[in-house]
C-alpha cells in the first residue's frame, strides 16, 4: 500500500487536488482527440464568454469564482492559442473588454457537444458513487467559506 492510501482525512486537499488533476488529464486527453485547442482548465472561459460576447479579467474573475490572476492567466493562454483577443473601452483606454475571436466561436460549437458527453460522463460517475459529487464539493466549498479551517480548528 502506498503512503498516500493511507492518510487520514487531514489531506483532503491532496486527495481533492488529485481527482482534479485527473479530471484535467483524462479531459485533456479527450480534447486533444477532438482536435480542440481550449484547455481543459480555459472550457469554462470560453463558454462564459461566448453566452455575454465581452467581459473584464475582473469580471470573468467573479463570474467564474477564481482569483483575478488565475483569470488573466487563461486569458493570456487563450490569447495565445488566437480564441480570444483584447480590445481596450472606448470610454476609457485602461479597461481592456475580451470576448472571442471568430477561431474561438468555431471553438464553442465544438465544445458544446464535448460538455454534453462530459456532463454525461459525470453523471454516471455520480450514479456509480451513489453520491452528487458535484453539488457535494460545492457544498463542502460554501460551508469552509462561511466557518474556515482557522475557527474549526479552535
Amino acid at each position: 500500500m502506498k503512503y498516500y492510501e493511507k492518510l487520514s482525512n487531514t489531506y483532503l486537499s491532496h486527495f481533492c487536488r488529485r481527482l482534479a488533476d485527473l479530471i484535467n488529464e483524462q479531459g485533456s486527453e479527450i480534447i486533444a482527440e477532438m482536435k480542440l485547442d481550449t484547455p481543459s482548465t480555459a472550457i469554462s472561459t470560453v463558454l462564459f464568454l461566448d453566452k455575454i460576447k465581452t467581459s473584464t479579467v475582473a469580471n470573468l474573475a467573479v463570474e467564474l469564482g477564481v482569483s483575478h490572476q488565475m483569470a488573466t492567466q487563461r486569458i493570456n493562454a487563450l490569447e495565445k492559442l488566437k480564441l480570444v483577443t483584447r480590445q481596450s473601452s472606448p470610454l476609457d483606454k485602461r479597461a481592456k473588454f475580451v470576448m472571442l475571436t471568430q477561431k474561438g466561436q468555431t471553438e464553442v460549437t465544438k465544445l458544446i457537444p464535448f460538455t454534453i458527453k462530459m456532463n454525461q460522463a459525470f453523471n454516471g460517475l455520480e450514479s456509480e458513487l451513489a453520491c452528487e459529487l458535484t453539488q457535494f464539493i460545492r457544498k463542502a466549498e460554501i460551508a469552509l467559506l462561511k466557518t474556515p479551517l482557522k475557527q474549526r480548528i479552535n
